[in-house]
């Protein structure tokens, strides 16, 4: 960390400081930057903006999310001290950087054949499936407790009664105080899902003509963007959170629609030449580490074969 602040510090030891910032708690981690600081003279001029040290040491994609108002006055409070001992007091940090903090987008984004873990600044924890985006701004848990997604994702949403918390979609909206969920929201499919596993969520739709429903545990709602209209059905949970369990379940699903869960799920192309099962519906669950495994599998099912040429795999009807 003396080497951060000297800006002296090679790309793997700022590599590796991002990785300690992770595990110390929050005691450790304001002991640490306070003790750095006190290397410098009381009227020095800090070498590094407290703006730099707050996006600079943010824990980005898998790693549990800290990067919050709360963590940044915390490191605040550890740096500004030491400084303001013996000295005018100055503004530490300009409005406008304020401001543009606050204002940044956090983003997690998790690319197909991959999934993460994430626990929001409020306590809130996220599984978010492959080929899956989710952002929320530095001012999350402040006065509000707003995410945008993009993809899969199944929350424990922290309980606070006061700052509602917003999961919103390109098609719905859900709002909720503290549940479990399920939510599917992948742009290029033509219904978005979401199933309550527990407590109460508020779902509105998008649109001109926006709709809200009221659900219950164990029911799914299910909203077409084709008709705009939503439906619903009881269920267990157990199948629409199988891929928090690394499971892959079908339920009378079309062939092309197995083949895309393949491609999320393996991070693989796969190309389809004919359209023999086109219409055919299929019913089954794999929970192979690799692709290989899934289609050998599917063979028992389907008639084809299939080759792996330049990263993709070329499946051919029989």
């Amino acid at each position: 960390m003396y080497k951060f602040v000297n800006d002296n510090i090679t790309p793997s030891e700022r590599s590796a400081l991002k990785k300690s910032v992770a595990e110390l708690s929050d005691q450790e981690l304001r002991q640490a930057i306070s003790d750095v600081w006190e290397h410098y003279e009381t009227d020095a001029v800090p070498p590094v903006s407290f703006e730099q040290i707050a996006r600079t040491l943010s824990i980005k994609h898998q790693s549990p999310v800290r990067r919050t108002l709360l963590f940044v006055a915390k490191v605040a409070a550890a740096i500004a001290i030491p400084l303001l001992v013996g000295m005018q007091v100055r503004l530490f940090i300009a409005n406008s950087e304020l401001n543009e903090f606050v204002d940044r987008q956090s983003s997690v984004q998790v690319k197909s054949g991959e999934m993460a873990e994430v626990t929001l600044p409020d306590g809130t924890k996220v599984c978010l499936n492959a080929a899956t985006t989710l952002s929320y701004s530095g001012d999350f848990g402040l006065e509000q407790r707003n995410i945008f997604l993009t993809g899969e994702a199944y929350l424990e949403v922290a309980k606070d009664t006061l700052k509602p918390f917003r999961v919103h979609t390109d098609a719905v909206e859900i709002e909720v105080l503290g549940t479990k969920f399920n939510i599917n929201a992948y742009p290029d499919q033509d219904e978005v899902e979401t199933t309550l596993i527990e407590g109460s969520v508020k779902l509105t739709t998008n649109g001109d003509c926006p709709h809200s429903i009221i659900m219950s545990p164990n029911q799914k709602v299910i909203y077409s963007k084709e008709n705009h209209r939503l439906s619903s059905v009881q269920t267990t949970g157990n199948f629409e959170t199988a891929w928090t369990r690394g499971e892959l379940v079908f339920r009378s699903a079309r062939f092309s629609d197995v083949i895309d869960r393949l491609e999320k799920r393996y991070g693989v192309e796969i190309q389809v030449s004919g359209d023999k099962y086109s219409t055919d519906l299929f019913t089954g669950s794999f929970k192979e580490e690799y692709i290989h495994g899934v289609l050998k599998l599917l063979q028992m099912h389907y008639q084809f074969n299939y080759t792996e040429k330049n990263g993709k795999i070329l499946i051919e009807m029989k």
